[in-house]
């Protein structure tokens, strides 16, 4: 099937899929805001996982969210078909190329299906790109965008993120009680990784002394070790604990009031970089110019200059994953510092 040429032939409804996981799909929102400006005319449908539906329900420009479950059965994906046929979808782009997402694409029945080429799922596609562009880094909201230019969207440099109304979200009557608490730090405890935890000695060093500096930090975490460190971390003086199960809506508002967010690279992360407040982000197995925050002001990396980087975070070579471990107390506070002042 030949490319289409740029400004012709673009149906009024396009299909996009993206799974996982949060950060990932906050990585998207450059590539719809570059769709929906050369083709306002058409409707958006966006695929999610059902734990990801409040993410897409935040995000602007999004005319339909589609659900399927973490792990589909054959008759979640003979309705997913059903239903993408009776919306008369004809293009469908797959900014995650993975296992379930390539099968849905194809069973979507789209006439047009583009996708990354990959060593065992290309039979799922009528176009590919890369998944890289080239031999040098290439962040992933580039990347993801590049796939538009397969239904001849041109992409160029993709935006920043839209600006977000929070104040259209309701206010929780827990964060009603701490909203006067200023200047909050927030701190994400972990990463979901072993490979991109600064470690629970670090964290405690650096709350300790936040605490004596009566500086008011808000710890955050969803995994039972996350919410562990925070139980315990938040036995000092001024720190809070607000790990566990806080709504996504929640989680932003705390954070849009912070006066600077701490964290590794991960979810918290990039939804963090929907706000306005400052970043200290550590990254080790992963760089920054593939999944930093997608933006460029109030943004401090935390790194080492290893040679062992990046790495597949299956094994570390030293054995005591240095490159974050090794990030120093004292430069992290630092780099806070910069933002609190």
């Amino acid at each position: 099937m030949p490319f289409i040429e740029s400004g012709k032939n673009i149906p009024e409804d396009v299909l996009f899929i993206r799974l996982r996981l949060l950060g990932d799909i906050i990585f998207t929102i450059p590539a719809i805001e570059i769709f929906k400006k050369q083709r306002p005319q058409s409707r958006v449908h966006y695929v999610v996982e059902e734990r990801f539906r409040e993410l897409a329900e935040i995000i602007p420009n999004i005319d339909n969210i589609i659900t399927v479950p973490v792990k589909p059965g054959w008759r979640d994906i003979w309705n997913f078909r059903k239903k993408i046929k009776s919306l008369g979808i004809q293009t469908a782009i797959d900014f995650h190329s993975g296992p379930t997402s390539a099968l849905l694409t194809f069973a979507g029945g789209a006439s047009m299906r583009v996708g990354y080429r990959t060593p065992n799922r290309n039979w799922a596609y009528t176009h590919m790109l890369p998944r890289r562009n080239g031999t040098s880094p290439s962040h992933s909201v580039l990347n993801q965008a590049r796939l538009l230019e397969k239904i001849g969207i041109l992409v160029g440099e993709p935006p920043p993120f839209p600006a977000l109304d929070f104040s259209r979200f309701p206010v929780s009557k827990r964060l009603e009680a701490v909203r006067d608490i200023r200047p909050k730090v927030v701190i994400h405890l972990g990463a979901g990784n072993r490979f991109r935890d600064w470690g629970m000695e670090n964290f405690s060093a650096l709350i300790n002394s936040l605490s004596a500096r009566r500086i008011p930090v808000f710890l955050i975490g969803h995994n039972d070790e996350e919410k562990q460190r925070a139980a315990n971390l938040s036995k000092m003086p001024h720190a809070f604990d607000f790990s566990g199960m806080l709504a996504l809506r929640e989680l932003l508002q705390l954070i849009a009031g912070a006066a600077v967010y701490l964290g590794a690279d991960s979810g918290p992360l990039h939804l963090a970089s929907l706000t306005a407040t400052p970043l200290v982000s550590f990254f080790g197995p992963n760089l920054p110019q593939i999944s930093g925050p997608w933006r460029k002001e109030n943004v401090e990396i935390m790194q080492l200059d290893m040679p062992c980087r990046p790495c597949s975070q299956r094994k570390c070579k030293y054995a005591t994953i240095s490159c974050m471990r090794n990030i120093a107390v004292e430069k992290v506070s630092d780099a806070l510092d910069k933002f609190l002042k």
